[in-house]
């Protein structure tokens, strides 16, 4: 296990960076496109299990939110969004009988598309941020690749009290202090590399924020997991599951810095 870890991380690192620094972001574009689509049918599956109607339409659903989400956030994304919600609620007029229950697995649906299909391109919108949008994506990445390898090795090593028992039994306690204190270092050494026009107080609470969401987001996507009885969200990483294994601590996280860097630091 732990050598399949290695050996995707080493494949997959490098390509990153490559498609982070680009000069166009069409190569991230593509990338959160993708990972969004393979995300989307990892949560249909988790959700509605051998019900491929449902299914289907939590892709469609997510598509219709991606496709407007790609552009950037304004009016195609409020179109998208208020498509899917259009659009599934036609589904149960013409497809069910049962509204009651229809109507739950409808809001199920619209929360996993929502999860992966509005949440991920946030990747996409901070990438096109002028002159430094790259460095922040590499930011978010290296806090929450840095916190979990951290929190990972820790928590296999010297974890001993449990986290959150009902969702994860296997974090612990000790390995999300690791979590915390490995996203902090990291966000110390991106301002000294990467972001050196950020005050270091606001990188440093902004990497504690981080490493906090983070373990919320993984969490989140374990609380999925757990409620309908599935392991992994998928097999595509070796090693490591799939999308929604990879992505599920650095959504929360995300989100915060697309917003901090949108509303606070003029850019």
């Amino acid at each position: 296990m732990l050598r399949a870890r290695l050996a995707t991380a080493a494949v997959a690192i490098p390509l990153l960076l490559l498609v982070i620094l680009a000069p166009v972001s069409w190569p991230i574009g593509t990338v959160v496109f993708l990972a969004a689509l393979v995300g989307l049918s990892e949560i249909a599956l988790i959700c509605f299990g051998g019900r491929l109607a449902e299914q289907v339409l939590v892709v469609a659903l997510g598509t219709l939110v991606l496709a407007g989400a790609m552009p950037g956030p304004g009016a195609w994304l409020a179109a998208g969004t208020s498509a899917a919600v259009c659009f599934g609620l036609t589904w149960i007029l013409l497809s069910r009988s049962d509204f009651e229950a229809a109507l739950r697995d409808l809001g199920l649906a619209l929360l996993g598309a929502a999860y992966v299909a509005l949440l991920l391109p946030h990747f996409l919108w901070l990438h096109r941020v002028p002159e430094v949008g790259p460095y922040w994506v590499i930011f978010v990445l290296a806090v929450g690749m840095v916190g979990d390898t951290a929190g990972y090795f820790v928590g296999r090593t010297w974890g001993r009290h449990q986290l959150a028992a009902r969702v994860s039994p296997k974090k612990s306690i000790e390995g999300a202090l690791a979590i915390l204190l490995f996203s902090i270092l990291t966000g110390w050494v991106c301002h000294w590399i990467v972001l050196r026009s950020v005050p270091l107080a606001e990188m440093l609470a902004l990497a504690a924020a981080m490493g906090v969401l983070g373990q919320v987001g993984d969490l989140c996507e374990s609380l999925f997991k757990r409620a309908f009885g599935v392991k992994d969200s998928g097999w595509i990483f070796p090693g490591h599951g799939g999308v929604l294994d990879r992505i599920d601590s650095l959504l929360f996280p995300v989100v915060l810095v697309y917003y901090y860097v949108e509303l606070f630091t003029g850019r």
